[in-house]
Order: structure tokens, then sequence, then C-alpha cells
């Protein structure tokens, strides 16, 4: 073996060795190995080869066919050859990219292919090897620079990350692209030109192949200083996302309600970075610095207002000086239904089994539910007064999108019953045979539109 050999193969073994055993992860676990055929994944499936060869852990190699270049074909059957001489499990995946008006086929690829990339993974219990290098974590950051990005972009790509309960794995960050390609000659390993490689209309190529050079003859150092750079915006970012968890924990009355008192109570930045922490936690991307100013100014609307914030999974409402996470209701609420004395009935609507219990009942008798009857007037049980249910809902403080899904009992065509927010209100004059009772099939996660 040559010293380039030793220089660049020994630090990625290395690297994984030892993200491995910081993730408190055996060095025997299964890695898969994003391997497109490039000189990158090459360099990275022979060092993982190595890795395999000295700590006994199941290899794998993931070919994502995109079908964007007539040449897929071709790189499919060359990484399925390098797989089988180097005896590494293959598995080639083949995807459709989305393309049309404001999809980005870099973007909408990269989708796909981390979807399929973390989907074997998952079935092999594996993590996942990428073989981004130290200009890719230059471009990275400079993409992030044109997007206007904070400190959580700026920090780019990290070294290891969970994605999906995946442990991700780069060990190649630090390692230059000379570097690599220098290894894989010396080797004499194959590898395959993505010709797309040179269009600039990409924003990455443009910058890898007309910008970075450039920089590069400049300031040698570059990758280097920009790397230590984007490691200590992660190191700030992490503890920023510390205090802003505790701060969110603090603020929640729900996972699915905030107090706007409390965040009232926070400095702005906290403000926009418990936000950020929230759509985390409810697994969603976090918003555009625009968005996360336009849910926070909600805090600062009319005490009767009902501003929102809508996005494709829902939306972020405030509701008598909270904010709601609400997501799209997969379930309409039932406008009515026939309900059997004793047996429990599921309302996917409430994600809960309503059951209704009836002393001495008689075939004659009709027990039914029904929704979205806001203008019925009842006297609720411990009330001194009759109003509608719109009224009471304001009295309630119900949140305007729950108010037609909640379920009114009848008992003979005369309303015995509802449902609150998980809860049972008698209403007068009450059955004493009657009982009825809400089960939620779990614990509340989030409101429903």
């Amino acid at each position: 073996m040559t010293g380039q050999f030793n220089a660049v193969s020994d630090h990625i073994v290395k690297r994984i060795a030892h993200t491995l055993t910081q993730a408190d992860y055996p060095l025997s676990t299964p890695l898969v190995v994003a391997f497109s055929g490039g000189v990158d994944s090459t360099v990275l499936l022979h060092a993982a080869v190595a890795f395999r060869d000295q700590y006994h852990c199941p290899l794998h190699a993931v070919h994502v066919h995109h079908g964007l270049s007539p040449n897929a074909d071709a790189w499919a059957r060359h990484c399925e050859l390098q797989c089988r001489i180097n005896d590494v499990t293959f598995h080639q995946h083949e995807v459709t990219v989305e393309s049309g008006a404001r999809k980005s086929v870099e973007a909408e690829a990269r989708k796909a292919r981390y979807k399929v990339l973390l989907e074997v993974c998952q079935q092999v219990d594996a993590a996942l090897l990428l073989g981004q290098h130290a200009e890719d974590q230059l471009e990275t950051v400079l993409l992030q620079l044109k997007r206007g990005a904070g400190p959580q972009g700026l920090a780019a790509m990290g070294e290891a990350q969970l994605r999906q309960g995946t442990l991700v794995l780069r060990p190649m960050l630090a390692l230059e692209k000379k570097d690599m390609v220098a290894f894989a000659r010396d080797e004499a390993l194959s590898w395959v030109e993505d010709e797309s490689n040179s269009h600039n209309s990409f924003d990455r190529n443009f910058l890898r192949n007309e910008i970075i050079p450039h920089l590069l003859t400049r300031w040698p150092q570059l990758t280097k200083t920009v790397g230590r750079s984007a490691s200590l915006c992660a190191q700030q970012t992490e503890l920023v996302n510390q205090t802003a968890q505790e701060y969110l924990l603090a603020s929640m009355r729900t996972e699915s309600q905030l107090s706007g008192d409390y965040l009232s109570s926070l400095k702005p930045a906290w403000q926009s970075a418990v936000v950020r922490c929230w759509f985390t936690q409810q697994g969603q991307m976090p918003p555009s610095k625009v968005q996360t100013d336009e849910i926070l100014s909600m805090l600062e609307a009319k005490h009767d207002a009902t501003p929102e914030v809508r996005f494709k999974w829902g939306m972020v409402s405030r509701f008598n000086g909270d904010l709601y996470w609400v997501t799209h209701q997969l379930e309409k609420p039932a406008s009515s239904l026939s309900l059997i004395p004793g047996n429990a009935h599921f309302l996917p609507w409430l994600e809960g089994n309503v059951r209704v219990s009836v002393m001495d009942y008689q075939d004659s008798d009709k027990l039914s539910l029904q929704t979205n009857v806001r203008n019925l007037k009842v006297k609720p049980e411990h009330e001194n007064v009759s109003k509608t249910l719109k009224d009471w809902f304001k009295v309630w403080r119900v949140p305007r999108w729950e108010r037609n899904g909640v379920p009114v009992i009848f008992f003979n065509d005369q309303p015995i019953a509802l449902i609150v927010e998980g809860k049972c209100k008698y209403v007068i004059p009450r059955d004493r045979r009657i009982s009825v009772e809400f089960e939620p099939k779990a614990a509340e996660s989030c409101r429903t539109l």
C-alpha cells in the first residue's frame, strides 16, 4: 500500500470508527454506502471495505438510478460490478424525479435519493455513509450565504447526524478533492463521470466549476478555514437549540399549544428560536424568517382575533392569546351517527371512542350523535342559563376549527350530552339512566382543522 492510500483511506476508516464510537454505536454496526459510482463514492466504498475487513461489519452499497442521463444504465452496471469485486451487498433502486414549474431537478433528485437511502438503512438496521468532502462543504456554506442563512444554515453538513432515526456519517469532510482523485488513480480505481457535472445551470456546478477554483487559487486554505467556521457555527447552534428547547418546554401547555404570554416575555430572538424548535419537534422543516416573523406577529393581534399562517401540512393559529399547531384533518366529522347503547363507537376526527350506556333501553328508543349544530340551544349541567352552542363555544374558549366537529349525543331527539375537547358535558334536564364516556385513542399530539 502506498503512503497516499494510508493518508486517505486510513483517515476515512478512523473517522468512521470515531463517529460511531461518539454516537455510542458498536463498530460492528452495518454500514450502507451511498454509491453513485463517481470518484468520491468510489473512494468511500474502498475505505469502507477496509473498515469492514478490520471490524467485521456487514457492508452494503446503494445505487440510486435517477434515469436522468442516457448513461444511467451503464453507471448502474459499473456499480454492481465494483460491488461484486469487493464482495459488497449491492442494492439498486430506480426513482422518478418530479419536474415542472417551480421545481428544482437537483433538489427533487436529492430528495428521492435520500428517501431510498434511508429506507435501505432502516431495512438492514445500518448507519449511512455519504461521500461529501471539503469542497462540498465549502459549496454548501456559499449556497447558504446566498440564501441568507443564519448560524444553523452556515453550520452546513455535520460529520454525524441523526436523520429519521438513521445515523448519517460524512467521514470525508476534511479531505480535499485533489487528494481523493490522487488516491483513486494511485490505487487504479475505476469510476464514472457524470456529464451533468459540467452543466453550470445547477448552482453547485456553477460554484464548483467557475467560482471555487479561483477562490482556492487565491486562498489555498479556504476549505479548511470555512470548514472551521462551519464547525463553530454548529457548536453555537447546538447551544442555542439546547436553550431554545428549554424555553419551548416552558411555553408548552400541550404539544400543540404554546403560551402566548410566555412567548411574549422572551426576547424576539429567543421567540424565533422557540418557534423553529417547535417546528422541528413536530417533524416539519423550520419556517423561513418571513414565516417566523408572521407567526410571532400574531402575538400582537387584537384579543378577539384569530390570525393564522398556513403551510402545506396545516397552519399555526392564534386563539385566546396562545399559538396552536393545527394539522389538516384526514377525516371530516360525520354529520350524524346512529349509536348502539354500550358499544364503543370510534370517532376518527377526534381520534377516540364514545360509549353511551342506557339503563332500561327500549326497542323504540333512539340514540344518535350529531355534529355542526351550533344553533342548538342547551343548558349545560352546572350552568344557570341556556345559550346556543356557538355562544357556549365562546364561553368555553373552544378553538373555532374544532367547533364543527363537537359531537352532541341525542336520546329520543333530545340532547343529553356533548363532547368538548375530550370531555363529556351533560345538559339539563340530566337523565340519570344515561352515562357517556369518551376515551382518546392516544395522548393528544395535535389539534385538527
